[in-house]
């Protein structure tokens, strides 16, 4: 068995009957009854795997624990543990690290005010093309082997579907208070119709709804936006990102009236009509800037900012935003997507969905505030 102090050797007696089979109590006393990797170990793993690449992060574990592992063997620990992660956490058996309760405004009042942050992202993938062509290669190295009679020629598992494409999105939330010093952290490869249901199993998990203020924040996408009013029935606002609104609106401008002073006045002037939630005067000023445009493809991306606005009339209050002392960008929900993807990302790294979420999972649970309380909850299941 591999434990936190490295690999040890158990001589147990085994039991069998012809009712029951067999077991191995030793096991159970043990607490290698489940696996013969030790949470000590698989936390050791973990925390490596999570930080680097898999080879890198063998030759640091073997440095620094005094495990001795392949990265392969390092691989399966770390991947297996993130989907198990995923499995306690989507199913609220962890109970997260803080409540709405304690969601406090720190200017002295008592209330509370919850956010959520929604949005996806993508992640690289391994097409089936590579997987075929990577099994061939190790169809033709067991080939060899078993002819020069050395190494494992045993004959390789089923396959595992490759993905169709070679990014595939993820998806994300986070929960968070006023002073960010709260989250709590989803992540998920499934589709999107299948992603309201645990947007809302983990709003439940920190009592969302019993803040006093409850706001989401994201960048307007139709998906999140159908899916948040599906899972959050007791949410009170939503608001569009500030900075991608303003995204847009520099964008029309930059199309419009070139690199200059007079874009960037315009894109001012229409940002500040958006802070006094002044829309009436955005699309007033977009309809007169089309009438005195003669390219099409300025009168495009006018009326695409237009249909922008529009479509998100009801995101755009920002003026009671401001005077409630409530953020108008989603900071927390874009830095949560760049920390759960960094170790998805490094190069030369391709994933299966499963795996790329079973890796972001690792990392959302420290996010939350949870790596202790987990690792404490699978030493006592071992014990």
């Amino acid at each position: 068995m591999l434990s936190a102090a490295g690999e040890v050797r158990l001589q147990r007696k085994y039991f069998w009957g012809k009712q029951a089979g067999g077991c191995c109590p030793g096991d159970a006393l043990a607490g290698v009854q489940q696996s013969n990797v030790t949470p000590g170990a698989r936390q050791l793993c973990c925390l490596m795997g999570i930080g680097q690449d898999f080879d890198q992060s063998r030759r640091d574990l073997k440095r620094v624990g005094g495990l001795s592992l392949s990265k392969e063997r390092l691989r399966q620990i770390t991947e297996g543990e993130g989907q198990h992660v995923r499995q306690v956490r989507d199913s609220g058996q962890l109970p997260a690290a803080w409540s709405a309760e304690q969601a406090k405004l720190p200017d002295g009042s008592g209330r509370t005010r919850a956010y959520g942050g929604v949005d996806g992202v993508m992640a690289p993938t391994v097409t089936q093309a590579e997987k075929l062509k990577r099994r061939q290669q190790h169809v033709t190295r067991r080939q060899q082997r078993g002819k020069a009679g050395v190494g494992n020629a045993k004959d390789l598992p089923p396959p595992k579907p490759g993905s169709d494409e070679r990014f595939k999105e993820m998806k994300i939330a986070v929960f968070y208070d006023q002073d960010k010093t709260h989250r709590h952290v989803l992540a998920t490869e499934k589709l999107s119709k299948e992603f309201a249901p645990l947007l809302a199993s983990y709003a439940r998990q920190i009592g969302f709804e019993r803040a006093d203020q409850t706001i989401c924040l994201f960048d307007g996408a139709v998906w999140i936006y159908r899916q948040v009013c599906l899972a959050l029935l007791f949410l009170q606002v939503i608001l569009l990102d500030f900075y991608h609104l303003a995204e847009h609106v520099h964008a029309t401008a930059r199309c419009c009236l070139g690199e200059g002073q007079a874009a960037r006045s315009w894109a001012h002037d229409r940002l500040a009509e958006a802070k006094r939630s002044d829309v009436t005067g955005m699309l007033s000023a977009i309809a007169e800037l089309e009438k005195r445009s003669r390219s099409p493809t300025k009168k495009q991306s006018l009326r695409g900012l237009r249909n922008y606005l529009e479509q998100r009339r009801d995101m755009l209050d920002y003026a009671q935003a401001l005077a409630e002392g409530w953020d108008i960008g989603s900071g927390p929900t874009e830095a949560t997507c760049k920390t759960l993807t960094l170790r998805l990302k490094r190069p030369g790294m391709k994933w299966d969905r499963d795996n790329a979420a079973a890796m972001m999972n690792l990392l959302a649970l420290r996010e939350s505030g949870q790596w202790d309380a987990y690792w404490d909850r699978e030493s006592r299941r071992a014990a």
